[in-house]
């Protein structure tokens, strides 16, 4: 038993860190399942260009979510998930960051957890909502890396109604640390950033968030090594009010939704229904 998990652990440090992983190549489109949608070019705050697509419901409303992804591959692995929001009667904003996608070009080190240049990216989408669809009032759902952009962001933002936050980060100091001792590798985090905008625990201390905010889930796996459901535990005691936790059943974080997507997303639109 002791050789096995020696040669368990000699295997996860001979594999390669890889924390953002983008693709530029959209492996499938919402036109291959004959969706209604509309591709955008959108500013980041400091003038790059963002790829977006644009969908609408059967019936015509107001609500509105944005999407933000894990950093893994491009916005089209998302798009069961834009098909679920459109289900429950929402328009969907699918955007892909800088680097991503069809999104201009930006040098990216896999090593990296996050970068700070992601929150420019969530911010200019929020700007393009107030802009074109006034008053530009939304839902942050974002996944990984995503849940934490939406966390920081959306605390920060007079825009946003509610988040849910699939798999969110605590700190980039809590993350780094876990990565070293649950999987023997060294991430590169952020040196320059507002931890307000990019780390939850921060983000999310009771007097920081803005009012207009009436509710957050946070979705956790049972069985997540970085950040599980004993983690989640901090967020709450730092925000406990109308914070709502969905722990998703002997799954992980990379798997929440793919584990039972029927009550993943009825936990979800139980939450939009309450708050």
């Amino acid at each position: 038993m002791k050789n096995i998990q020696l040669l368990m652990l000699a295997m996860m440090a001979a594999m390669p860190v890889v924390a953002l992983n983008p693709s530029k190549e959209y492996a499938t489109l919402p036109s291959d399942y004959g969706m209604d949608y509309k591709e955008v070019t959108i500013l980041a705050t400091d003038g790059l260009k963002l790829n977006a697509w644009i969908f609408k419901p059967m019936s015509e409303t107001k609500k509105f979510v944005v999407i933000s992804d894990d950093g893994n591959g491009n916005m089209a692995d998302n798009i069961e998930i834009v098909a679920q929001f459109l289900s429950a009667g929402y328009n969907v904003l699918s955007y892909d960051y800088r680097g991503y996608g069809k999104s201009d070009s930006f040098n990216i080190n896999q090593k990296f957890f996050i970068y700070p240049q992601f929150v420019k990216d969530l911010q200019g989408v929020l700007d393009y909502m107030r802009k074109t669809y006034s008053p530009g009032m939304c839902e942050l759902y974002g996944i990984g890396i995503g849940a934490g952009l939406s966390i920081g962001v959306g605390c920060n933002s007079t825009q946003v109604r509610r988040i849910i936050a699939d798999g969110p980060y605590l700190s980039f100091e809590d993350t780094k640390n876990k990565y070293q001792e649950k999987r023997q590798q060294q991430m590169m985090m952020p040196l320059a950033y507002d931890k307000n905008y990019m780390e939850p625990l921060y983000a999310l201390q009771d007097g920081k968030t803005q009012d207009n905010l009436s509710g957050i889930m946070i979705i956790v796996g049972q069985n997540d090594d970085l950040a599980g459901p004993e983690d989640i535990k901090q967020l709450q005691k730092v925000h406990s009010k109308n914070l709502v936790v969905y722990t998703v059943p002997g799954s992980t974080n990379e798997k929440n939704f793919e584990s039972n997507k029927n009550a993943y997303f009825d936990q979800v639109k139980k939450f939009l229904n309450s708050h």
